[in-house]
């Protein structure tokens, strides 16, 4: 709501809907009741839920039951194999990185 205040832009809204908004928000009276939206405003009260779900609900909720099962992994392998590769990844580069730097300390030492 208060978005509507600082980006009106934000907001598809009639020019008087807004005034009577900022108003209603500063605390004075406006013309209209403050409940009543106008038919030709597009702010108001949303329609309501829609009939059908949404279609990304239930790979949300598959993907809920599958991190939140017990069994053994650690969160950051519960993904598959992808999430294994990685991590393998991930400990190789950073192995590659410490020897790398232990070699560029060693020539520095030695010449």
């Amino acid at each position: 709501m208060m978005l509507r205040f600082i980006r009106p832009t934000l907001c598809r809204c009639s020019g008087s809907r807004l005034l009577e908004m900022t108003i209603k928000f500063a605390g004075g009276t406006s013309a209209s009741s403050p409940g009543k939206v106008t038919s030709g405003s597009s702010c108001g009260p949303s329609p309501g839920p829609s009939k059908k779900p949404n279609p990304g609900l239930e790979k949300i909720k598959k993907m809920q039951k599958l991190f939140q099962k017990d069994d053994g992994k650690p969160i950051h392998l519960k993904g598959g194999s992808r999430d294994l590769m990685l991590y393998r990844a991930t400990w190789t580069l950073a192995i590659i990185g410490l020897l790398w730097q232990i070699h560029m300390f060693s020539m520095y030492i030695i010449y």
